[in-house]
């Protein structure tokens, strides 16, 4: 009984942390690159353009600006995405360090 016991703990504690599959973005990254998406996005949203083609159009320029200064490419990043999208927690953790982050960027500036 106490074997039985044991391994399914032992299971219960590997299932509990799963390993992050190769290519997937590693949080710290994830959360960087985010931050400098969300202030991409606030950058060519109020950027003036009249129309919104051109807003997106200069969005996706910054965009890869910010792949570049992050060594990775659009596929890597929304392939992590999908992955944390799928793994809540570890989203929640991610963008809850995302907006400490802005906010203190935003506080800031003020």
């Amino acid at each position: 009984m106490k074997k039985i016991i044991f391994c399914l703990l032992l299971l219960a504690s590997c299932q509990s942390s799963p390993k992050t599959p190769p290519g997937i973005l590693d949080q710290e990254s994830m959360i960087n690159i985010l931050i400098d998406i969300h202030v991409a996005e606030a950058k060519a949203n109020s950027a003036g353009l009249r129309s919104p083609d051109s807003v997106q159009v200069y969005y996706k320029f910054l965009e890869k600006d910010v792949f570049t200064k992050h060594s990775t490419d659009s596929t890597r990043y929304y392939n992590s995405y999908r992955y944390y999208m799928e793994n809540i927690k570890q989203m929640d953790q991610i963008y809850a360090a995302v907006v400490d982050s802005l906010s203190l960027r935003e506080n800031s500036i003020k």
